[in-house]
């Protein structure tokens, strides 16, 4: 996901979260209603999170988020 991000020339800043146990992800939790990554905060405040490949492919085409 990383990669289509600097394709697409988007800023970004990687936020790193605990590995285990998931459950220390509060924020991700909270904002996602998830423990998986990659979650992205957008900068309107909302959070987006799919499967990884999914957002790749969303983000390559033009539609984050």
């Amino acid at each position: 996901m990383q990669e289509a991000l600097d394709e697409r020339g988007i800023e970004y800043e990687i936020v790193k979260e605990p590995t285990y146990p998931r459950g220390r992800r509060k924020e991700v939790v909270e904002h996602t209603g998830q423990h998986f990554l990659p979650a992205i905060e957008l900068e309107d405040g909302t959070w987006w999170r799919e499967d990884s490949k999914d957002m790749a492919a969303a983000i390559r085409a033009g539609k984050l988020g």
